[in-house]
């Protein structure tokens, strides 16, 4: 009995990992999906993407993420950094109101980094996946430094897919 027991907990980790790895990102928070597609959308500017995953209003999002299930918002948020992918260039600097929006920025541009795999060679604290870090980078430094470096990591997105 035991067995069994331990062969299906370990054939249920082992099915919620692949779902992790093979399906779309659940978000579990409207909050955090709400941060995450405004951020993807201020990545969208210039890219002219039509249609409501795009709006700017982040009630409309909110709204919709409060009647759809976690894998649903996931989903939307992968669709998103689709077209980012295939659309992304250096833009040139954009005005990030605070802290709060550098970091949610930072965030989307490393999951993007990410999307692009090995085939780009992200390195220096630019690319570090630590947010704390980028966080206290933030703190301690002037605002329009934010947008420089945000601008930085756009440049290397757009020159990675050149190269590809």
């Amino acid at each position: 009995m035991k067995f069994t027991i331990v062969l299906s907990t370990s054939l249920m980790a082992a099915g919620t990992a692949l779902a992790q790895t093979f399906g779309p990102l659940a978000i579990d928070s409207c909050g955090d999906y709400v941060a995450r597609t405004m951020s993807q959308i201020q990545l969208g500017t210039g890219c002219d993407f039509p249609g409501p995953r795009w709006s700017l209003n982040p009630e409309e999002h909110r709204k919709w993420s409060n009647r759809a299930p976690p894998q649903d918002r996931g989903r939307e948020y992968n669709e998103r950094r689709k077209a980012l992918v295939a659309c992304r260039r250096d833009i040139g600097v954009v005005s990030i109101a605070n802290c709060n929006e550098y970091v949610s920025r930072a965030r989307s541009e490393l999951e993007l980094a990410q999307t692009l795999g090995s085939s780009c060679n992200f390195q220096g604290t630019r690319w570090s996946s630590n947010l704390i870090q980028h966080r206290n980078w933030c703190n301690r430094t002037d605002p329009r430094a934010h947008e420089l470096e945000d601008a930085a990591r756009r440049k290397d997105l757009a020159e990675c897919k050149v190269g590809q």
